[in-house]
């Protein structure tokens, strides 16, 4: 008799020792506080010192099924969401993807039929991690694309001007900066406005050749536009002249617009100056980050703070690195990725600590952003890649300290 009862118990035995080898499920990260909003701007190109050509595959955590080795991936361009949801795109702006489990796998979710023929890229803009919007240009007229289920499907709308800047304040109230014509240091626009989530517009300002001269100047090079509500905005970019900030502002919904004047700090003179759309937090508090290139060729970057929505602008801190982009995670956590590294500000830009130490070595920065004060993700790409057309995915739980790689994939 104990020759067949041993059977049973060896069997149960190996079946413990199976099972405890088996793969365990891959957690998805944590929920984060409160999404980042952040204005679009270029692409950082600094490649950090040392020697690395892939990262290592010991950065990866235990828990997560992946490759030896992560293999690169062909973004440029990430939005993240509290929810583990996020968005990205290629380096041309053509393809985008779509995650739902923290960056770790990511699916093509680019309308193709809608894409095919386009000029160029698209510009984009991304409510959540469920709702965007797409502009595609097509000769002087363009085509609106909306998804609000993460790309599974989307809504065509033809429209009879051209593709332009995006912003939804909501799935329903939002703008366009339509790009008409550049030339000769100017630039030709229109802004447009929707109340129904982009299947209509309504013209609230156009440039035309010839015509008087409008309240928002043809010279200079937009950047973008920022809404704080239907009709408080603002418009950003860049004109050569000395110590000037293109900074304009609308409070009837884009009809009328004014120059705000910006008082640069004491000691700055013969500057040209790249001003980035404002950040709203709140009603009343706002950021607005300028780009400050002096006479001797060194940039540098100058935060502003409004307490009044926009109508007025106090320098918050100067001197800072060039930063090719900001993150603002609310109204106290930001970062700033330039040619220098990685910094970061915990008081809402009065202080900041140096956080290069911690980037992966021997990788050029592409796109970054958080969700929160601690949530953050990077995509890099190999400096022996001059093209920097694919990248490794890094994720951050201490607010830019510390980075591992994510064994990011791209799925069917």
């Amino acid at each position: 008799m104990k020759k067949y009862t041993l059977i049973p118990l060896m069997l149960l035995c190996l079946a413990l020792v199976l099972s405890a080898c088996g793969p365990k499920p891959s957690p998805v990260p944590g929920a984060a506080l409160s999404p980042s909003a952040y204005p679009a701007g270029p692409q950082a190109r600094t490649a950090y010192p040392a020697s690395a050509t892939a990262p290592s595959a010991a950065l990866v955590t235990p828990e997560t099924p992946a490759p030896a080795v992560p293999l690169p991936i062909p973004l440029s361009a990430i939005r993240m969401f509290p929810d583990g949801q996020g968005w990205a795109s290629n380096q041309t702006q053509t393809a985008l993807y779509h995650s739902i489990d923290g960056g770790l796998t990511w699916k093509e979710v680019s309308p193709s039929a809608e894409l095919a023929g386009a000029n160029g890229g698209f510009y984009s803009f991304y409510l959540d991690g469920s709702s965007a919007w797409l502009s595609v240009g097509r000769m002087e007229k363009s085509t609106l694309l909306h998804s609000s289920d993460g790309g599974k499907t989307w809504r065509s709308t033809a429209l009879d001007f051209p593709a332009g800047y995006l912003q939804f304040l909501n799935n329903s109230s939002g703008f366009m900066l339509s790009i008409l014509d550049v030339g000769a240091g100017s630039e030709y626009v229109a802004i447009y406005r929707t109340a129904d989530g982009g299947q209509t517009w309504e013209q609230r300002f156009r440039h035309e050749p010839g015509g008087e001269n409008p309240s928002l100047p043809t010279g200079g090079l937009k950047n973008g536009l920022a809404f704080l509500d239907t009709n408080i905005g603002s418009v950003c970019g860049s004109e050569p002249i000395d110590n000037y900030t293109y900074l304009f502002r609308s409070v009837d919904g884009g009809a009328l617009w004014y120059h705000q004047d910006i008082i640069l700090p004491v000691g700055i003179s013969g500057a040209m100056i790249e001003c980035q759309p404002p950040t709203y937090f709140s009603a009343a508090e706002a950021v607005l980050p300028l780009k400050v290139f002096l006479p001797d060729g060194s940039p540098q970057t100058l935060f502003y703070h409004s307490i009044d929505g926009g109508e007025s602008w106090s320098l918050l801190k100067g001197g800072l690195p060039p930063a090719n982009r900001f993150v603002f995670a609310g109204a106290q956590d930001w970062w700033l990725l330039g040619d220098s590294g990685l910094f970061r500000s915990r008081d809402g830009g009065v202080n900041w600590e140096d956080l290069t130490s911690g980037l992966p070595a021997g990788f050029t920065p592409l796109n970054f952003d958080f969700t929160d004060a601690n949530n953050g993700w990077m995509l890099l790409s190999p400096a022996s890649n001059p093209n920097q057309d694919s990248s490794f995915l890094y994720r951050s739980r201490d607010g830019g300290r510390t980075w591992e790689v994510l064994p990011a994939q791209i799925v069917n």
